[in-house]
């Protein structure tokens, strides 16, 4: 069948008439954004008006300069780069337990040693991980791709595998696309442009916007049957997986090609797509990331407020004395000051002296330390849900009750959204995969060291008061406390001795 495309403003938008070929298993990487081209850095001199157009081109569409905004920043600013790792570190640092999801179900058993199995062979778990964890405080979303390698011959106990995880390579930020739904929009979404729409529809016009006939290749896709309606060929297909993302293509060098009409949809078979926050709104607009770009540029100004008054106050300058009556005395002084910055000293008559003074600049300092503290509180924050007054003082200070109550709850609910992705996303395509059944559960350590004590001193008070759990309530006490229990046997008891049977004979 002959193929044709359907273009806009002379642009190809897509070819009909030819199917793609059906995705391989993802074993190689596909979007790689060579270092040249990699847009550079984008903070040196910042100033509120860069951050805001930034802001503005991505409530648009296009968020390049605002994704460098944020590469930029977490590079080059410690304290958040601190925060987010304690944010990570919540969760990465508990051992991860991958648990079947009904231990008497051979399937769930299997298929938990499988995936443990996988990802002992993985080689950037942990990293992946992180990286996913990123759009809990940061990015608006976190794109992988994953990676398959062969099975090869299987552990005790373990399945054998057509393919396990090789590994995980994040998506360069810069290669999301989100101007193609502001471009194409569609009669369905009631969005599409006066001619947009005078390109959609047959020979007549466009129903109330004075458009021109359609294109020949509109009509020919039309006529054909290939459309069922003119509004398919622009409308979004709101079904689709990530419906408004894209990736933009990359040329054989290395280099992004912003051309919209060739960027692809993320493919199912072999990208993750993770957002850990829970702002509903779209991604271009900024993520949870936004909130602190503007925190993060008062604190770099302020500083440079800070330097260029250290810098004309911080010197001790000189007060000359003479006789106020006498114009040539105060002309003989003004014209010392001048010579003493070529000379580095003043010449000076008899009845005239110099002091030299220092600025105040201790308030200046003070006020600038405050100024400083505050900004880095709002940007903890944000990112942790504490600031320095709520976290605890002194190196032996420990943690007050407020502190470890907020630490947990969003390391659960990080854990939860980490979970519920990886299962999603990583655990069922690699069930597939592999042609296997069963469900699994995985989780991220288990209560803290209080909340432990008060579950287990519960168990003990419910035991002492004739009750214990039940079979069913194994699971959860295994994610409870992040690691795998069963009941213990209960003895049988042993037969009494020969001797007292004879006895009682």
């Amino acid at each position: 069948m002959k193929s044709f495309q359907l273009k806009l403003f002379g642009l190809p938008i897509v070819t009909v008439g030819s199917l793609p070929d059906p995705n391989p298993v993802p074993m190689r990487q596909t979007k790689f954004l060579s270092p040249r081209y990699e847009p550079s850095n984008i903070t040196e001199g910042t100033r509120l008006e860069e951050v805001q157009s930034a802001l503005r081109e991505a409530e648009a569409g296009n968020t390049c300069n605002l994704f460098r905004f944020y590469r930029d920043v977490l590079l080059s600013d410690d304290h958040i780069q601190a925060e987010f790792n304690t944010r990570k570190f919540a969760v990465l640092a508990q051992p991860m337990a991958v648990m079947p999801r009904d231990k008497d179900n051979a399937d769930d058993v299997a298929l938990a040693r499988a995936f443990r199995r996988a990802v002992d062979d993985c080689e950037n778990w942990d990293a992946a991980m992180g990286a996913l964890l990123d759009s809990h405080c940061g990015w608006p979303v976190a794109i992988l791709e994953r990676l398959y390698a062969p099975g090869g011959e299987p552990g005790p106990g373990e399945p054998r595998l057509q393919y396990t995880l090789k590994k995980f390579v994040p998506v360069n930020h810069q290669l999301e696309c989100y101007q193609w739904a502001y471009l194409m929009g569609g009669t369905g979404l009631g969005t599409a442009s006066a001619i947009q729409l005078a390109n959609l529809y047959g020979s007549g016009r466009t129903p109330g916007s004075g458009g021109a006939p359609a294109t020949e290749g509109v009509r020919g896709a039309l006529a054909a049957g290939k459309v069922a309606s003119p509004g398919d060929v622009y409308t979004i297909d709101l079904q689709r997986w990530e419906p408004l993302l894209k990736l933009w293509p990359i040329d054989e060098a290395g280099r992004i090609v912003y051309d919209v009409t060739r960027a692809s949809y993320l493919d199912p078979a072999r990208h993750i797509v993770h957002r850990g926050h829970l702002l509903d709104l779209r991604d271009n607009w900024g993520g949870p990331l936004r909130a602190i770009l503007t925190w993060w540029l008062l604190r770099n100004l302020g500083r440079e407020w800070f330097a260029q008054g250290m810098e004309r106050y911080g010197a001790p300058f000189a007060v000359g004395y003479t006789d106020a009556n006498d114009p040539a005395a105060i002309a003989l002084l003004e014209k010392a000051f001048t010579v003493s910055r070529k000379i580095g000293g003043l010449v000076l008559g008899e009845e005239s002296r110099v002091e030299l003074q220092q600025a105040m600049v201790q308030g200046m300092a003070e006020g600038y330390g405050a100024f400083h503290d505050r900004c880095n509180d709002a940007i903890s924050k944000h990112i942790t849900g504490l600031d320095r007054a709520a976290k605890a003082k002194g190196l032996n200070a420990g943690d007050n009750q407020m502190h470890q109550t907020v630490r947990e709850d969003y390391r659960v609910f990080d854990q939860k959204l980490l979970a519920a992705t990886v299962i999603r996303q990583i655990v069922t395509p690699f069930r597939e995969l592999n042609g296997l059944r069963g469900q699994i559960k995985i989780t991220w350590g288990g209560l803290s060291d209080t909340d432990a004590k008060t579950f287990a001193d519960l168990l003990v008070s419910m035991t002492q008061a004739g009750f214990q759990p039940t079979d069913d309530a194994i699971a959860t006490v295994n994610e409870r406390t992040g690691l795998a229990w069963q009941r213990a046997p209960v003895p049988v008891p042993l037969p009494p001795p020969m001797a007292e049977l004879k006895n009682e004979e």
